[in-house]
């Protein structure tokens, strides 16, 4: 016997095809219509049937298939316990040690809407020590330790990521656990030979972000000096795409349009990208009080969705890989996690990326021990979206877990404005997800002829 999961979701596609799609499990295929009404047939069969005796063996067959897929599960499951049991255990997981770490909150750009001003300097050597302490201290209970490295420019104090690297590294070894790093850079310090270096560092993905078109990007992000960035981040990444992974993070706001970024897909598509780096769109939000004077010119969650839609479109149109998938999730962020967090130059730790720099958002320091009764930690730890009426029934819970603490604590938004982005645009990206891998399946049909 077997129940139907409450996180399927059916969308008509071409050719009277429909596209299954499993919140829970992530699984996203494609039916027929013959076996779109097998899999209605059956649920009506299972909602009144004892057993599954009286299915035919080809309903059985088929129900083979969807729990494979969680489409549905053993009746002796419950599917929301086990939700909510994977999301404690993430939880409370102390085998794996995730860190955001920035060596540095220095720049050497003066993008408009930056929250991190003018800073200088970077980690001291008793701040790295401590940093490896903290990890040598948790090191037999660890499986794999992980490490974002952020900024300001993380590139500008790469002595000091190689210095903790070369300490992780050791631990890893001696402790016998894995290691692995990514970076978040502006990518103009990206050349050959940083890039070269960071493989031998361990890092395996960069993120570097764009501020749409190459007359657009180097007016709204100039370097520090006012030259411009565009062409060398560009040529960076041409050659970092040989290395390790690339994904390109294009910010957007009220002033960009469908014409604007094409201009920039085209850019990319010129320099032979579209089909080696991984592109998404960024919401620009404001975040802080720094933000505030680019308030005006950000979109809400729905409406940002609304034209992501199209953006996406655009990206399908132009032969790049669609790499925003509706994956499932134990918990949306570190900020829910008991053994993840962000280290700041002096060892401050913050629960969340935009309380960079705040001292009222500081929950203690690395060189002192962890206290998780602080209220800079409590803040965000202690929403559970397994005990809230309208996360508990929503049919995306698995791909959002609530959605940003941050936001829910420190805006005054409603409830439907918290809800990310696929409750709003989760019907077209999938279209645009299915196409995207029948497009990447024919290509590589041409590419064997």
């Amino acid at each position: 016997m077997a129940k139907i999961s409450r996180y399927n979701h059916f969308q008509p596609w071409r050719n009277g095809h429909y596209i299954a799609f499993n919140a829970r499990s992530g699984a996203v295929a494609v039916m027929t219509a013959e076996n779109f009404d097998a899999y209605q047939n059956l649920s009506i069969k299972l909602i009144q049937s004892n057993g599954s005796s009286s299915l035919t063996d080809s309903e059985k067959e088929l129900l083979k298939q969807l729990e494979y897929g969680r489409f549905a599960f053993p009746d002796n499951c419950d599917e929301f316990e086990a939700i909510k049991f994977q999301h404690g255990v993430s939880r409370f997981d102390m085998t794996s040690l995730g860190l955001v770490i920035a060596p540095t909150m220095a720049c050497n750009m003066a993008c408009e809407y930056c929250f991190e001003s003018n800073k200088k300097g970077k980690m001291s050597a008793q701040t790295q020590t401590a940093i490896a302490d903290f990890v040598e201290k948790r090191a037999d209970s660890l499986n794999h330790v992980d490490i974002c490295w952020y900024g300001g420019e993380p590139l500008l104090a790469l002595d000091v990521i190689e210095d903790l690297t070369a300490k992780m590294l050791d631990l890893s070894q001696r402790k016998s656990f894995q290691f692995t790093a990514t970076m978040i850079s502006n990518g103009y310090l990206l050349s050959q030979s940083v890039v070269d270096k960071l493989v031998d560092l361990n890092v395996s993905t960069i993120q570097v972000t764009l501020d749409g078109p190459a007359r657009i990007h180097d007016k709204r992000r100039p370097l520090k000096n006012g030259k411009v960035s565009f062409h060398q981040i560009i040529a960076n990444i041409v050659y970092a795409v040989t290395k390790l992974m690339i994904t390109v993070r294009i910010n957007v706001d009220k002033n960009f349009d469908e014409a604007l970024i094409e201009e920039l897909l085209l850019e990319l598509k010129a320099a032979g990208l579209e089909r080696r780096v991984g592109v998404y769109f960024g919401q620009l939000e404001p975040a802080t009080s720094v933000c505030s004077n680019i308030a005006e010119s950000c979109y809400n969650t729905a409406d940002f969705s609304a034209v992501e839609i199209d953006y996406f479109r655009l990206l399908l149109q132009h032969g790049f890989s669609i790499e925003k998938l509706p994956s499932p999730v134990a918990a949306f962020c570190m900020a829910q996690r008991v053994n993840a967090m962000l280290i700041d130059p002096e060892g401050n730790l913050c629960r969340c990326f935009n309380y960079v720099g705040d001292p009222e958002r500081v929950m203690g320091n690395i060189s002192q021990p962890i206290n998780y009764q602080d209220p800079n930690f409590t803040r965000l730890f202690n929403f559970d979206p397994t005990i809230n009426d309208k996360c508990k029934s929503c049919n995306i819970l698995p791909i959002c877990f609530g959605g940003c603490p941050s936001q829910r604590v420190d805006r005054d938004l409603t409830e439907d404005q918290l809800c990310q982005g696929w409750r709003h645009n989760l019907i077209p990206m999938l279209e645009i997800i299915a196409c995207s891998r029948q497009q990447r399946m024919k290509s590589t049909v041409k590419e064997q002829i």
